[in-house]
């Protein structure tokens, strides 16, 4: 897991921790909110969450990086890293990332399943096929089978995955388009299941994935754990922070060598809620200009099925300190001259943009009645959600008030148990007493803010968040304590409090914060661990599905 991954969190976190730091261990969440007696206007917004799925828990979908989990495809080139050139190569890519000009000398090479344990690896024997004339190394694999651009590899032996190493590439023909595919395919129509020959698919068509991943495109069993989730949140799979991207040529598309760089294209995302019939979650580059945002919705609004919603959020808390997107919109801010108080100024910015963009996706698409405008706000400050919302009355255009909803981030901090010195058990009952009751409180402040606008509140992200901070990240004793509790099935109980607070305290959407990954000293953010975890040994996912089938949506 990367850093960047814990940084994000960074000033959200110790905000939260300030916020919360003057509530009781008995904070009083009040009441059940009473879904009965909201208005008109909160129910027509409202009507639109979750519009696919009776499943009131989303889910964000990660990024596709090398040392990726979730398995999402079948062509495991696609989250490959962009090529490294080494040993004295000099190399030029085309603009699609693939190779143009090779001296010779060295090597272009890229990882893929990278520092996954063997327990956790997709085994079997995968084909690697390419165009062009060169030579591959296939470094961490078996290599059953060469000739003529194509090889069988078997993965699963190590814990390295693959080092595929291009070693010579004709520049009269290029080596490009490399697929490494897994093992199998499908039966024609059912892509949630994965066979392993014709032989399993009767009178119906056997698609293998060698000869149809562009066709297939996702891992069947991606799309069967995306099924009980309602609403896919594309923030990590769009490389949403940090973007530098302005104008729609700069897009990934789906001719991209791999889809690490800049993330998922549009059209994997549309592609990927049709399938599912699931609502999608978008976030916009916080550079975009105007044709980007106008070309983005005019094709979301020409494919993506007309009976499902799309949700539209511009850019990702754009309100922390970490991220290009805070700094880019405090500079707006005071250049627009929205308030003296820079940080305020920021605030502004991102509100007012936010109705911007929310403007053209409602000339798109002739009115608002498939988007969910999302107004993104931090949970540890209901008096910016109010800013945010009030500003030249953004509320008007915006469907819902969005905050994560975070547990465990207390470890360590005065007050709290030091958790180098506590059991697994001691840790789960302090967040069951004192964590999660605070977290209620402060969201049933924000919840409190939406409702001044008949607006419900969802959870953009939320899960537990027990990870060290600073120098604690790397004590061996914090994060072993950490990744247990993750493993541990009294967690259950944690998450259980946590999904049943947010219903009593009148939350609706809950989009969990992640899809499967592995667990480290930079979080456990993964609902499992990886993608083939059973649900009986993974008892965060287990504790979800239960309340997913116990509580169908009740707004």
């Amino acid at each position: 897991m990367e850093a960047s991954m814990f940084a994000r969190r960074l000033v959200a976190l110790l905000l939260l921790i300030l916020s919360v730091s003057a509530c009781s261990s008995e904070a009083d969440i009040g009441e059940p909110f009473d879904f009965s007696k909201v208005s008109p206007e909160w129910k027509a917004h409202a009507a639109k969450l979750a519009a696919s799925s009776p499943s009131p828990i989303g889910i964000n979908v990660n990024a596709p990086v090398d040392w990726t989990t979730s398995y999402p495809f079948v062509d495991i080139f696609r989250v490959s890293r962009p090529f490294i050139v080494e040993g004295g190569a000099e190399v030029t890519f085309d603009r699609h990332g693939w190779i143009d000009t090779f001296n010779g000398r060295g090597s272009v090479s890229s990882p893929m399943l990278w520092d996954i344990p063997p327990r956790m690896l997709p085994r079997g024997d995968y084909v690697v096929r390419w165009d062009g004339k060169g030579r591959m190394q296939f470094n961490c694999a078996k290599v059953k089978q060469e000739e003529k651009n194509r090889a069988v590899i078997h993965l699963g032996g190590s814990d390295c995955g693959l080092y595929l190493k291009i070693k010579q590439s004709d520049n009269s023909d290029p080596v490009r388009n490399i697929r490494i595919t897994m093992p199998g395919g499908i039966c024609e129509g059912n892509p949630f299941e994965q066979v392993s020959d014709a032989s399993a698919c009767g009178e119906r068509r056997f698609l293998s994935f060698e000869e149809h991943a562009r066709e297939i495109v996702f891992n069947p069993a991606f799309l069967a754990f995306l099924r009980d989730f309602s609403v896919l949140r594309f923030m990590d799979a769009g490389d949403t922070n940090n973007s530098e991207i302005v104008h729609w040529s700069q897009r990934p598309v789906p001719e991209d060598a791999t889809w690490q760089d800049r993330g998922f294209p549009v059209e994997v995302i549309v592609r990927l809620g049709n399938l599912l019939q699931r609502d999608i979650w978008v976030t916009l580059p916080h550079k975009a200009d105007d044709d980007y945002v106008r070309r983005y919705a005019q094709y979301v609004k020409a494919h993506l099925d007309p009976k499902l919603k799309v949700f539209v959020e511009y850019s990702n808390e754009v309100w922390n300190g970490m991220f290009a997107q805070n700094r880019y919109a405090r500079e707006q801010g005071i250049a627009r001259k929205l308030d003296e108080n820079i940080y305020h100024a920021g605030w502004r910015y991102y509100s007012e943009r936010s109705v911007e963009i929310f403007r053209i996706w409602e000339r798109v698409f002739g009115g608002a009645k498939r988007l969910v405008r999302i107004m993104g706000s931090q949970a540890a400050d209901p008096w910016m959600s109010n800013l945010l919302l009030s500003h030249k009355d953004a509320w008007k255009h915006t469907d819902a008030l969005a905050v994560a909803a975070y547990f465990g981030t207390e470890m360590g901090r005065e007050g709290a148990p030091d958790p180098r010195r506590i059991s697994q058990a001691q840790l789960i009952e302090h967040a069951s007493k004192v964590d999660i009751p605070r977290l209620l409180a402060i969201l049933k402040k924000n919840r409190e803010v939406a409702d001044k606008y008949n607006l419900p509140l969802v959870a953009y992200e939320g899960g537990q968040h027990f990870v060290g901070i600073g120098d604690d990240v790397n004590d061996p004793k914090i994060k072993a304590l950490f990744t247990g509790v993750n493993r541990n099935p009294a967690i259950r109980r944690l998450y259980d409090e946590l999904y049943r607070g947010w219903k009593h305290i009148g939350g609706t959407l809950f989009v969990h914060y992640a899809a499967p990954s592995l667990y480290s000293k930079w979080g456990s953010w993964g609902i499992k661990e990886y993608l083939y975890e059973p649900r009986e040994e993974a008892p965060k996912y287990d504790a979800t599905l239960e309340f997913i089938e116990k509580n169908p949506k009740w707004w």
